[in-house]
């Protein structure tokens, strides 16, 4: 793995904490499908899924304050979904359904703005264009600063296996970056962990354009081009 791209990854505290809020969403949905009666649609069966892992994830950040991370939910269309925020580094991170014999993900307007600003970060930060996009087409970008360039991480989730993957895509969506299976990776103490004195995630506001009916509203960041 290129080192550059390391620095973008998730930390292992950050996966553990996303796969042990996979986890117990998807245990908790399945407690509750089984107490719930057979209907002939089941229309309820995949939103509740991605709610209830949403949920526990966004717990899991909220109930470790020291990581730094703030939570907001977006929607694209009907399709609500959160974003977590890595302060420190500038990383967004979405969580969405990948099935286990599925490559990559369809792509979309909403999972584009995590893979639009990819390429010029990892470029910023030291990387060639060959390296990045490999024998692919690429557009040159005016340097605008790391700090102005978020990364975009999609942690993948198997609604049926205990699979998990972690990966960034190319801003095309055709490709990914970089895919990793995090499956096993849990951090089982977390008492050498010092807490910082932070505010309480819920309180802190995150300034975004107020979205517009139909529009996608998670723009991390718009890039110039030249």
């Amino acid at each position: 793995m290129n080192p550059i791209i390391e620095k973008c990854m998730l930390t292992d505290e950050q996966r553990s904490l996303i796969i042990k809020g996979i986890k117990q969403g998807k245990q908790e949905y399945q407690e509750t499908i089984a107490k719930l009666p057979d209907t002939i649609t089941k229309k309820h069966i995949p939103f509740l899924l991605s709610d209830l892992v949403n949920t526990h994830v966004a717990n899991q950040f909220v109930d470790n304050p020291h990581t730094q991370m703030r939570i907001f939910t977006r929607k694209a269309g009907f399709h609500p979904y959160i974003v977590i925020q890595d302060t420190i580094r500038n990383v967004f991170i979405l969580i969405s359904k990948l099935q286990k014999n599925q490559y990559i993900l369809n792509p979309s307007g909403y999972r584009g703005d995590f893979a639009s600003s990819n390429g010029d970060r990892l470029f910023e930060m030291g990387m060639t264009l060959e390296e990045i996009y490999e024998d692919r087409p690429f557009q040159y970008s005016l340097p605008i600063g790391v700090e102005n360039q978020p990364f975009g991480i999609i942690v993948c989730y198997d609604s049926r296996h205990d699979v998990v993957y972690e990966g960034a895509l190319r801003p095309d969506q055709e490709d990914w970056i970089y895919k990793e299976d995090i499956s096993n990776t849990i951090i089982s103490n977390n008492e050498n962990i010092v807490p910082l004195n932070n505010n309480q995630l819920s309180d802190i506001q995150i300034q975004l354009k107020a979205p517009v009916e139909d529009e996608i509203v998670v723009k991390l960041k718009s890039k110039t081009t030249s």
